[in-house]
């Protein structure tokens, strides 16, 4: 089984979600008896959460049954319409928070800390949600860059966003998961049991959505691959680094797992060491410098917030990243950059800010939110917006080196 991790929401209404649910459709909602010419089965994690909901039975989803949704909607439908991601928290749920809170936070930050540590944390695998003094004490083993007092009005919104939650009665992936983890506690998993389990962009997952992994794979020894980068997080609400999946692999796949005693007794019980892969063989050498200065900047100021790792080189030689400051010109070269057939990309933040950048380009011009293009690769790239540029240097891939940055708003 080889598991990738999407970087769009449950079911996030698109042209991409619906191709990505075509592409399964021969897939059932279940690991109980799947068919020997599925394997290797390679699919997303978003599926893999649907399967595993349909092999222990009762499915979280069917709560959903006659919720003013009329006739009885499949886990798919009630995806789309009913899954809290940020974009619904940010413009639905955040507007209505106090005033005073919402002026000390940041939605994205509160966001986080619900989706990561509230409910996605480690000790939620065993005990659900974590309670007000447990968020505001716990520091998910590691130096915590919130205050006490942050971590309080967090919990406030937490607690508000709660109630307006089943209010909607919307859900997010949190609520899933711990779900999930609630019936295995109480049930035997029943399903197919994989042989190895691979999971690409893992850094874009929780450790409770991690630990979801142990049920289906006894091979603990050598059954699991975790692969991804930090600085290629783009999953909304996720807080990561490789050294949480370290120790969440050793507390609850290896110390809770069959072979535990035996080896016990041998004296064994060493974790893999985490295996970096420094060299690119697609991007550029200026751009990777680029990059790095702005990882360093990450770890200075956000120690513990991201893994520090061998520094990323590469072999090609390439033009420098330049920056344009000026509106004017920023409008003149996107109109050019629209009108010409180099094979590049406009990168921006979200589909509102795509809307303002087409009105400038043209509607011939390719324009992508870095959540799309993640893992493509293009000879040219303008990114807009100077405060989300940092990510598209982690994302992309540019043949010939030339990558623009254009700080501050289009003027449109």
């Amino acid at each position: 089984m080889i598991f990738d991790a999407p970087h769009r929401s449950l079911g996030e209404g698109s042209p991409i979600a619906e191709s990505t649910a075509e592409q399964f459709e021969n897939i059932p909602d279940s690991f109980d008896g799947l068919s020997y010419d599925l394997y290797p089965l390679v699919i997303t994690f978003r599926k893999f959460l649907l399967m595993l909901d349909g092999t222990l039975g009762n499915s979280y989803f069917d709560r959903f049954h006659n919720m003013n949704l009329g006739s009885r909607l499949d886990a798919s439908e009630t995806l789309m319409m009913k899954e809290v991601n940020y974009e619904r928290f940010e413009s639905l749920y955040w507007p209505h928070f106090k005033v005073q809170l919402r002026k000390k936070l940041d939605s994205y930050l509160v966001f986080t800390g619900i989706m990561s540590h509230i409910k996605g944390g480690t000790r939620t695998i065993e005990h659900g949600m974590l309670s007000r003094e447990e968020y505001c004490d716990v520091s998910e083993n590691r130096t915590s860059g919130l205050s006490t007092e942050t971590r309080v009005m967090i919990y406030d919104i937490f607690q508000n966003y709660e109630k307006k939650k089943m209010q909607y009665g919307d859900f997010d992936l949190g609520d899933i998961v711990i779900d999930l983890h609630s019936r295995l506690r109480d049930q035997r998993y029943k399903g197919d049991q994989m042989n190895f389990v691979y999971i690409d962009e893992v850094q874009d997952l929780t450790m409770a959505q991690i630990a979801l992994f142990r049920y289906i794979c006894r091979n603990i020894e050598e059954g699991f691959v975790f692969c991804g980068d930090t600085a290629q997080t783009v999953g909304r609400g996720i807080d990561f680094r490789f050294q949480d999946v370290r120790s969440i692999f050793y507390k609850k796949f290896f110390l809770e797992s069959e072979s535990w005693n035996h080896d016990k007794r041998k004296g064994k019980g060493r974790i893999s060491d985490i295996f970096v892969l420094s060299k690119n063989f697609c991007t550029n050498a200026e751009v990777l410098q680029l990059s790095q200065s702005i990882i360093e900047l990450l770890h200075h100021f956000f120690p513990h917030s991201i893994d520090m790792l061998k520094e990323e080189t590469g072999l090609r030689v390439g033009k420098i990243p330049l920056v344009i400051r000026s509106r004017n010109d920023a409008n003149s070269l996107l109109k050019a950059f629209g009108q010409s057939r180099c094979k590049g990309v406009i990168l921006v933040r979200d589909n509102l800010a795509r809307e303002e950048v087409l009105r400038v380009a043209g509607k011939e011009a390719l324009v992508l939110t870095v959540l799309e293009c993640k893992g493509l690769e293009f000879e040219v790239g303008v990114t807009i917006e100077l405060d989300w540029f940092y990510s598209c240097f982690f994302l992309l891939c540019f043949s010939n080196g030339f990558f623009l940055v254009i700080s501050g708003c289009v003027a449109v």
